[in-house]
């Protein structure tokens, strides 16, 4: 009888053990992958072009012209942007001036496709994604004052 009862526990022992040294499931190191910058750069320009203005379009309303103008121009950026990154490399204060006029003009071209009320949006939904609509005051929090 004692000896069933032993060999019972090192059975169960043995098993607890080996249940906790099993690997790591493939959905989170999936979702690790995912979170991580490498999922993007397996795009080319024109492929990250295509979803941005696909999200635009749904997002904003876009017609189909104007999606198909946004298209041109998100590959005409991301080509700009691989231009500057092969220029001036990890150096971002050598090419500020001309990230910044190419930022300009990019946003002139994008006010000229899209219309008054989808330009406001896109500008309100910016805003709202970097944090701007989150917190009031300017993000300041105001302390409670005893009574």
């Amino acid at each position: 009888m004692k000896k069933t009862l032993l060999l019972l526990a090192a059975l169960a022992f043995t098993t607890a053990g080996t249940s906790f040294a099993q690997t790591t499931p493939a959905a989170s190191t999936a979702r690790k992958a995912h979170k991580g910058r490498d999922h993007k750069d397996n795009k080319t320009p024109a492929q990250k072009a295509d979803y941005h203005a696909a999200k635009m379009a749904k997002d904003l309303g876009l017609t189909a012209d104007q999606e198909a103008r946004v298209e041109q121009l998100l590959v005409a950026r991301q080509q700009e942007s691989a231009a500057f990154k092969a220029k001036y490399g990890t150096d971002k204060k050598a090419g500020r001036t001309d990230m910044q006029a190419s930022r300009q003009r990019y946003q002139t071209q994008l006010k000229s496709i899209l219309t008054a009320d989808q330009y406001a949006k896109m500008s309100q939904m910016k805003d709202e994604h970097r944090g701007h609509g989150k917190m009031k005051d300017g993000g300041k929090m105001k302390m409670k004052t005893k009574a």
